[in-house]
């Protein structure tokens, strides 16, 4: 299954707050565009590091990250500012270039050996490097000492900046390291979750608890793995004892009303947030928790009311605004949804917001607003203009106009050839017409670039798959994108169908039905059929089929196996 880019801001952590605002080296000023090349040698190193920072922020300014960073780790070597290697840093370690940001955070350790954000950017980059023994015994260094760094804030830094092959070992390691800390068990069921090994985070959190009956939380965190993998009445009971036992406790309330609506008992998870309401009428997570179910079900009324009630208490301006342009624009209230996406000024929703302008300007039938919004959105954040553009082509593909979609991409690409965004939205929209060739080139371009790409590792092996005979090395780029992101659905069933052309019938069924209780898609469920009907699972298969057909009715995949099912 092929797998859209996420239009969310996609954001680094950084490890100290004061790196992201630490004083920048300046160019001096001098001539706009400077000389590609510099006579050599330079009179001195000092003149050499003003140059490559020169050369670097003209990079930045031109959206040229990698160029700017290679720059910058120049004049980081030749310099002892810890400021200026801090930035080269960052730099390196944007454009996933791990091996020089390691050298050059070596230097800094070498320069500020106390320094603890440098010593921070050590653990996690031996993570990233596949460096687990040394990256559990930095971190578990930074455990101790005057102000030490707890094992969940471990747990959570892996969970943003190292992938799950990188990040379970080094967190394994921690616990073997303290085999009766609860806090370092329950971190690790936390992280184990976050990646999706719900049945890891299962085991470490019944462990946690074995050595800390009352450790906050940790029953709630049983209660989400076991969830995690259907075992919803199990989950719900340790809940529902939990919050009878604590009576007045607001987030277990909150926690118990979430599972429920997790567990799909939307009626009972509205009946339990309204009751948090009544005694807390300004708790913001039940406001917005309602406002969500009832936009699910599209009672738009009832959703206006919660979101505007959210609105109203001042906390969440953003995020009310952006769902309440949300409920506008499924009401085709176009003029109301952009006043309130207009609304959403920071956050994580922000950048949706933004897109949400784009596709409300193409609802309305104002394409050329719409470029235009994208050129200005685009100039005014170079470092994210490749991902603008390819959103934005995304959205005038989905709204009917491919050609418009290509020429975005093609003249973004023109200028920046080896932006990953756009080769990978490109490739999504030469897939979609039929352009197998061409869609392999882009895929295999950014898979030159960054190996471990699993967004083009599936894709690649999804596209063989559909368009090809190529069974078995379609079989290896997704068994390597399955192993760099596990438990993903779209993955496994790019999984599933590869093993069902292989003739591995059974193999695929149990792919397709994890991804089916993952992930409710149109797509995996008339897989799921096909693979059922070729097991014998006929009744299964008709059952699904009646099933998703009603959830979906739209979908041409599902109709077409309509004859097929038929008792």
């Amino acid at each position: 299954m092929l797998n859209g880019k996420t239009t969310a801001a996609a954001t680094l952590a950084v490890l100290l707050a004061g790196c992201a605002s630490a004083p920048q080296p300046q160019p001096p000023a001098i001539r706009q565009h400077a000389p590609a090349t510099q006579a050599e040698p330079f009179k001195s190193a000092s003149q050499e590091v003003i140059y490559r920072v020169f050369l670097g922020e003209l990079a930045l300014q031109r959206g040229d990250q990698q160029q700017a960073a290679r720059q910058y780790a120049r004049a980081a070597q030749l310099s002892e500012d810890s400021s200026l290697i801090r930035h080269a840093l960052m730099l390196a370690y944007r454009t996933g270039n791990d091996r020089q940001a390691w050298q050059l955070d070596q230097r800094w350790l070498k320069l500020s050996p106390g320094d603890r954000a440098a010593r921070q950017f050590q653990a996690i980059l031996a993570a990233r490097l596949g460096r687990a023994a040394e990256a559990a015994r930095y971190f578990g260094a930074l455990t101790q000492g005057a102000r030490p760094m707890s094992y969940v804030s471990i747990a959570s830094l892996l969970g943003q900046e190292a992938t799950a092959p990188q990040g379970l070992p080094v967190m394994q390691r921690l616990v073997d390291a303290a085999p009766k800390s609860a806090d370092a068990h329950y971190a690790y069921a936390e992280l184990a979750l976050h990646y999706r090994h719900a049945p890891l985070a299962e085991s470490q959190a019944r462990r946690a608890l074995q050595l800390k009956p009352k450790l906050e939380g940790a029953q709630v965190l049983l209660a989400r793995a076991l969830a995690a993998q259907g075992k919803f009445d199990a989950a719900l009971a340790i809940i529902r004892s939990r919050v009878q036992a604590a009576h007045n406790d607001v987030a277990l309330q909150l926690a118990f009303a979430a599972l429920l609506a997790q567990a799909g008992k939307d009626t009972e998870a509205t009946h339990e947030f309204r009751r948090i309401l009544k005694r807390h009428p300004l708790n913001t997570q039940a406001l917005y928790s309602l406002g969500l179910l009832e936009l699910s079900a599209n009672h738009f009324g009832a959703a206006h009311k919660y979101f505007m009630r959210l609105y109203n208490t001042g906390q969440e301006l953003s995020t009310a605004a952006y769902f309440l342009g949300n409920t506008a624009e499924m009401q085709h209230q176009y003029p109301a949804a952009l006043d309130w996406y207009r609304q959403v000024t920071d956050g994580t929703r922000w950048l949706p917001a933004q897109y949400a302008i784009i596709r409300v300007l193409l609802a309305s039938d104002l394409p050329d607003a719409a470029r235009q919004f994208t050129d200005a959105l685009a100039a005014d954040h170079p470092e994210a203009a490749g991902q603008i553009r390819a959103a934005a082509a995304q959205m005038f593909a989905d709204h009917g106009d491919k050609q418009s979609a290509h020429d975005i991409l093609d003249a973004a690409l023109a200028k920046t050839p080896n932006d990953e965004d756009l080769l990978y939205e490109r490739a999504l929209l030469e897939e979609s017409e039929g352009k197998v060739a061409a869609a392999e080139r882009d895929l295999r371009q950014i898979l030159k670039q960054s190996p471990a790409n699993v967004d083009a590792l599936n894709a690649l092996g999804y596209t063989l798959v559909i368009y090809s005979t190529r069974y078995r090395e379609a079989l290896g780029f997704i068994q390597q994108a399955l192993t760099l992101r596990p438990g993903d659905p779209a993955i496994m069933d790019s999984m599933g169908w590869v093993q069902y052309r292989l003739g591995h019938a059974e193999v695929a069924l149990k792919y397709l039905r994890e991804a089916y209780s993952l992930q409710n898609d149109p797509q995996i469920a008339a897989h799921l059929v096909e693979v059922l009907l070729a097991n014998g699972k006929r009744d299964e298969a008709h059952a699904l089929w009646l099933t998703a057909s009603k959830q979906h009715p739209e979908s041409q995949e599902l109709k077409k196996l309509g004859p097929r099912v038929a008792p």
